[in-house]
C-alpha cells in the first residue's frame, strides 16, 4: 500500500472510532435518563405446562386479546413500549396516558376480551392472566428496561396473591394487582368507576421489606377467596372478614364506637363536656 493509501486508511479508522465512541456516549446518556411511567406487567397462568404447539397458540392469542382490549378502551397500543416475554409482557405506557383509563376501562375491556376468547373452550384451554400495574421508574437498558419501578411491577405480577386468587377462583380469567400508589391515586381518589370494596389489601415481600398492594378479581368476591398464608416476611394478608381497605376500616371504627363505660368513684372534671354517641355510661359515684 502506497503512503497516500495508508494515510486515507488511518483517517477512515480514526473517523470510525470517533463515531463509535460518540454513539456509545449517546447510548450511555439514554440509559441514564430516568423516566416515570405507568407500567403494566402481565403473565399467563399455566403456560409452562403446555406443549410447544399450545405455546404458539397462547402467544398469538395473548397479543390478539391485548390489541382488542386497548382498541375497545380507545388506547393506542402502538404508542406503548413493549418488552415481550413469551407468556406475558412488560408494557410501558406513554407519558400522556390516563392512569384511570387503564385501571378502569382497559382492565374492563381486557376482562371482556378474555371472556370472549374463552367462551366455548374447555376450562383447561382458557387463557387466564395475571396483570400488575404500577407507576414508577423505567430506564432504557442494554437488554430492555431497568429501574425500581420495573422491578416492583415484575415482582407484583409474579407474587403469591394473584397466583392464589386464580387458583381459588377457577371461574376467573383475570387477576389484577395494583401497587399502593396506583390504587391510592386512581381508585381511592374516585377517578374511576371502581369501588374500594372491589379490592383486597395484600402484602408482597420485596427483598427485606413488605409492600402493600391491592388485589381485584373481576366478577369474583375477592374477600371470600382463600389466599393461603402470607409470603415469608410479609404481614398476614387480609382475610375474608376483614373487608376492603379504607371502607372496611370505617366500618370497623363505627362498630367500635358502640361501647359501655362504667365509672366507679368520684370524677373531678370542671368545665368538661361528656359526649356519648351510641353507647351508655353508668356512674356509681359522684360527679363534681
Amino acid at each position: 500500500m502506497d503512503p497516500e493509501s495508508r494515510r486515507r486508511e488511518r483517517t477512515r479508522l480514526t473517523t470510525h472510532r470517533v463515531h463509535h465512541c460518540m454513539e456509545g456516549r449517546a447510548d450511555l446518556k439514554q440509559i441514564r435518563e430516568m423516566t416515570r411511567r405507568l407500567l403494566l406487567s402481565s403473565d399467563v397462568k399455566g403456560y409452562g405446562k403446555g406443549d410447544e404447539r399450545s405455546h404458539l397458540d397462547v402467544q398469538r392469542d395473548l397479543i390478539r386479546v391485548f390489541e382488542e382490549a386497548s382498541a375497545a378502551a380507545g388506547l393506542d397500543r402502538e404508542s406503548w413500549i413493549r418488552q415481550p416475554g413469551g407468556d406475558g409482557e412488560l408494557a410501558i405506557a406513554p407519558v400522556a396516558i390516563s392512569e384511570a383509563r387503564v385501571v378502569d376501562d382497559y382492565v374492563a375491556e381486557l376482562q371482556a376480551a378474555l371472556e370472549r376468547h374463552n367462551d366455548g373452550r374447555y376450562p383447561e384451554r382458557w387463557l387466564r392472566l395475571r396483570l400488575a400495574v404500577h407507576f414508577g421508574a423505567a430506564i432504557p437498558a442494554e437488554n430492555g428496561y431497568a429501574g425500581q419501578g420495573v422491578v416492583l411491577v415484575s415482582r407484583l405480577v409474579d407474587s403469591d396473591p394473584p397466583r392464589r386468587a386464580l387458583e381459588a377462583a377457577p371461574q376467573a380469567c383475570l387477576a389484577v394487582l395494583l401497587s399502593d400508589q396506583v390504587y391510592t391515586d386512581t381508585v381511592l381518589q374516585r377517578h374511576t368507576k371502581l369501588s374500594p370494596k372491589d379490592f383486597r389489601e395484600v402484602h408482597v415481600q420485596k427483598k427485606e421489606r413488605s409492600v402493600t398492594a391491592w388485589l381485584r378479581v373481576p366478577g369474583v368476591d375477592v374477600h371470600a377467596l382463600d389466599l393461603g398464608p402470607a409470603e415469608p416476611g410479609a404481614p398476614a394478608a387480609a382475610g375474608p372478614a376483614s373487608g376492603a381497605g379504607p371502607a372496611a376500616s370505617a366500618g370497623r371504627a363505627a362498630d367500635q364506637a358502640s361501647m359501655h363505660v362504667a365509672v366507679s368513684g368520684r370524677v373531678s372534671a370542671p368545665g368538661s363536656v361528656f359526649g356519648i354517641n351510641n353507647g351508655t355510661v353508668n356512674n356509681h359515684g359522684a360527679l363534681r
